[in-house]
């Protein structure tokens, strides 16, 4: 299982993926995962199985983190922004499939995928995903 990054560690990988992305033009996407609980006092614990989800379908090469109580970011090296999606769905998926056998709340769980522009940035990329994320 691919561990957390602490959020200066993905912060780093960030910066290092984009100098990558300019060197050598590889594809890198980024992935934004929100977890909606409609229960406050469940919210942690679901984010906290959300979050092993998301590291059991990342690969040992994504940086994962956990932003806030409800937010992951994910960098994908490698990755194409469709790619990314279908990862999207994956967990979505298995997450949805968890919720029916687990603690019996609804869980939303919305998520953005997003590719630097042509002459852009992972953290353009970033700031699009959380835009888009946020409504």
């Amino acid at each position: 299982m691919v561990p957390l990054d602490t959020r200066p560690d993905w912060e780093a990988a960030l910066r290092h993926e984009d100098a990558r992305i300019a060197r050598y033009g590889r594809p890198a996407s980024i992935l934004v995962i929100e977890v909606g609980v409609p229960d406050p006092i469940a919210e942690d614990r679901i984010a906290a199985r959300v979050g092993a989800v998301i590291r059991e379908h990342a690969r040992e090469t994504d940086r994962v983190t956990r932003v806030s109580r409800t937010r992951f970011q994910l960098l994908l090296p490698e990755t194409a922004q469709a790619e990314a999606r279908s990862l999207a769905e994956r967990v979505r998926r298995s997450c949805e499939a968890w919720g029916t056998h687990g603690p019996g709340l609804p869980v939303r769980i919305a998520a953005v995928a997003a590719a630097p522009p042509r002459g852009g940035t992972l953290t353009d990329a970033l700031q699009h995903a959380l835009e888009e994320i946020s409504g």
